[in-house]
């Protein structure tokens, strides 16, 4: 009885993403469990550098993943699946991210707040770097991350984060100097 169910699903892990992309619009859970399974650990990496957090970087891949499951239609090939599946994560990573430090404002004091963008994670199986970057302040992780690792423009990021494209600049100018600090 497993037998005929596993055969179509080691074919799906044969056909590129767009194939995929074309038979999971048609509803087919298959395709798209393949499309995570190929996509999970990048996408949780981009929500892990973001948030810091592994237990917030579970969340935001898992609402990164719902979300392209919503929009999946939408993808029209005139990019690689790969860059598409990248603007969207990173879109939804940091609405999450806008989203939980609203509600924190409604409930803590602005001083507590600002203890939350340093958090406290233990990082054991991650690189120093990875170490030193979670230890960012919120924003100034969010620019580094985006413009450092994933290669967004600072005009990019201040478009994304709605701030200026000199705040930008700064944040990430800030952030190599706390990490130079740290590493040092």
């Amino acid at each position: 009885m497993n037998q005929p169910n596993s055969q179509p699903i080691n074919h799906l892990a044969q056909l590129d993403d767009n194939q995929l992309v074309a038979i999971a619009t048609t509803g087919c859970q298959q395709a798209f469990e393949q499309l995570y399974r190929r996509h999970h650990q990048r996408v949780y990496a981009i929500c892990f550098r973001l948030s810091g957090q592994p237990s917030l970087a579970d969340d935001m891949t898992q609402a990164c993943f719902i979300r392209l499951w919503n929009k999946l239609a939408q993808f029209n090939g005139d990019s690689q699946f790969t860059t598409w599946l990248h603007r969207l994560c990173v879109r939804q990573a940091i609405n999450d991210l806008k989203a939980q430090q609203s509600l924190w404002r409604r409930f803590l004091p602005a001083e507590d707040i600002a203890h939350q963008d340093v958090p406290s994670v233990e990082l054991t199986d991650y690189h120093l770097l990875d170490k030193c970057i979670a230890k960012l302040p919120q924003r100034t992780r969010i620019v580094f991350v985006l413009c450092a690792i994933e290669g967004y423009q600072h005009n990019e990021i201040a478009a994304l984060l709605n701030i200026a494209v000199g705040t930008s600049k700064a944040q990430y100018h800030n952030a190599k100097h706390l990490l130079q600090e740290m590493l040092a």
